[in-house]
């Protein structure tokens, strides 16, 4: 399935938060979406979402315009994983993790075997099979994240949005979720949109890379070829020094002091 953006604006009263952005995401890729505070990385994915309307400029979906989807039938096709951060969420783990078939249901419509499947897929690619029984608010950050995960997974969609899935996860978590998204795009071929501020593990993990700067797209392309210096400091307008990862030997980028 894919995910074409064609000239995507939004303002909000005199503030321009997108301008003329164009990308597409074939079937299967792993786009990553970089920039630096302000970029209009959060915007962009909350307009494919239908949490908010463009200004100008469309999204299609299979060639067909979005916003032409009942919110029902993009539930079906795309799934969000937001920010987790104090999360304030009076479930159980079970409970929310069910809630991710609101889409094939109607008002009146019982869970049946088709609900069982995504379920129990969902909770076996998240190892989250230990803590159905447990409240969503007695979760570490990490354990929290892969429940997010494993109720979009139980929507059954085939594009996955991720807003900086690993921004508030210690570095084990951090490992941790990075290596369930890869396993997702990679072994369940689903295409994966991800908005995130580290430029090492986009360059190594996804596909393509989109960098937003101002609301503008200031370079796509494959994700390996983000780390150079005139394009990072196009990005950032910070110096960046090379070498390579001790036991991948994978190029990274470091901040300079210069």
């Amino acid at each position: 399935m894919q995910l074409d953006i064609n000239h995507l604006s939004l303002k909000i009263g005199e503030k321009l938060l997108l301008e003329d952005v164009s990308v597409q995401l074939p079937q299967a890729d792993y786009l990553c979406i970089l920039g630096p505070n302000g970029a209009g990385k959060s915007s962009l994915i909350k307009i494919i979402m239908g949490i908010m309307t463009a200004s100008s400029g469309e999204v299609k979906l299979d060639h067909q315009p979005i916003n032409t989807y009942s919110q029902k039938q993009r539930a079906r096709k795309i799934s969000y994983v937001p920010q987790v951060h104090n999360q304030n969420l009076n479930f159980s783990v079970e409970e929310f993790i069910k809630m991710g078939r609101y889409a094939h249901h109607s008002a009146f419509s019982d869970w049946n075997q088709d609900d069982n499947i995504a379920f129990e897929r969902a909770i076996n690619i998240t190892q989250t099979e230990g803590f159905l029984k447990r409240h969503i608010n007695s979760l570490s950050g990490g354990e929290t994240q892969r429940v997010m995960i494993a109720a979009a997974l139980c929507q059954y969609t085939p594009i996955l949005l991720l807003d900086e899935p690993t921004s508030f996860l210690d570095p084990h978590h951090q490992v941790e979720v990075h290596h369930l998204i890869h396993t997702l795009n990679k072994q369940h071929g689903m295409s994966i949109i991800e908005v995130s501020h580290d430029f090492n593990h986009a360059a190594q993990h996804s596909q393509h890379i989109l960098a937003l700067k101002h609301g503008k797209r200031l370079w796509h392309g494959p994700a390996k070829d983000i780390l150079d210096s005139d394009i990072l400091y196009s990005l950032y307008d910070q110096h960046f020094v090379f070498t390579s990862h001790p036991e991948t030997g994978a190029k990274i980028a470091l901040a300079s002091e210069r």
